[in-house]
């Protein structure tokens, strides 16, 4: 998983690409990129995209400072501790249905 923060004049599409290559060191090969989720704070300032992107195959990515590592698991099968946002996600029965739909269809 990567994320981080859109800038002011980029995109939610354009701030997942820049920090795709800033957390992985690369753009890897992606088939398919699918919304899964937008989290909109209360008082709507904040707002947090969530996307699946498909990619051809596993790789090893070039990690930056901000990870010490990286796995890939089955979608019960996630790493802790995680980060408390990612993990309320990964919690929420929807998303956890869709994403097992797009893996269902995908494999």
């Amino acid at each position: 998983m990567v994320g981080g923060k859109s800038t002011a004049t980029e995109t939610p599409w354009q701030g997942l690409q820049r920090e795709i290559v800033e957390e992985i060191g690369f753009q890897p090969t992606i088939q398919k990129t699918i919304p899964l989720e937008l989290f909109v704070s209360k008082d709507t300032r904040f707002k947090f995209h969530t996307f699946v992107c498909v990619v051809e195959q596993e790789f090893s990515p070039k990690l930056n400072g901000e990870h010490s590592g990286y796995a890939w698991v089955s979608i019960n099968g996630w790493p802790l501790p995680l980060h408390d946002g990612v993990r309320k996600t990964l919690q929420n029965k929807s998303i956890k249905t869709k994403l097992q739909t797009i893996l269902d269809l995908i494999v």
